[in-house]
């Protein structure tokens, strides 16, 4: 008989910070220069809301400690899940084109910034969604090197561009050890 023990760390303080406005502590505002930010709001059901009016930015959320790669070929999974029923159907992160699932290129957002594409924009239909991904062999994949450790997580918008409404949630952001 083998047990199978597994080793699930929440990564963000969402399920112990009480509901409201603004960004729980912790957590910190990248703003866009020339661009106002988007409004959060931590839910009653412990998700981030976020929603932006031709707005932009990001929220991020440090990790201590920071999450190291394993020295093994298992590295783990982040998992989370989100919902938004506003599809930006005008977005593109790399073209004024259609992305398709899987697509990975560099973003415009900085050099040091890649963009794995999960989702399109058809599947912003206000149900929930989880997804669950291996960070570091993704690193491996997109940089061709060996993994930095993790140390933040966060939800970025940009809507300034197409001028208009942007809502989402995102939750249960969660690191799954090897």
């Amino acid at each position: 008989m083998s047990v199978v023990l597994a080793l699930a760390q929440t990564l963000t303080n969402l399920m112990i910070v009480p509901a409201g406005p603004g960004l729980p502590a912790g957590w910190k505002l990248n703003r866009m220069q020339g661009v106002d930010p988007p409004a959060f709001e931590v839910t009653r059901s412990h998700t981030l809301r976020v929603t932006a009016v031709a707005q932009g930015g990001t929220a991020t959320y440090r990790l201590r400690p920071a999450i190291r790669p394993a020295p093994t070929q298992r590295q783990g999974t982040i998992t989370w899940r989100w919902r938004t029923g506003t599809p930006l159907r005008g977005a593109d992160l790399k073209r004024r084109a259609g992305e398709s699932r899987g697509e990975s290129f560099a973003s415009w957002a900085g050099r040091n910034r890649m963009v794995v594409v999960l989702q399109r924009a058809e599947d912003a239909d206000g149900s929930w969604h989880e997804e669950r991904r291996d960070p570091f062999s993704d690193y491996r994949r997109l940089w061709n090197r060996a993994p930095k450790p993790l140390v933040s997580v966060g939800v970025s918008t940009d809507s300034d561009a197409l001028k208009v409404r942007a809502a989402a949630e995102i939750g249960d952001l969660t690191w799954h050890a090897p």
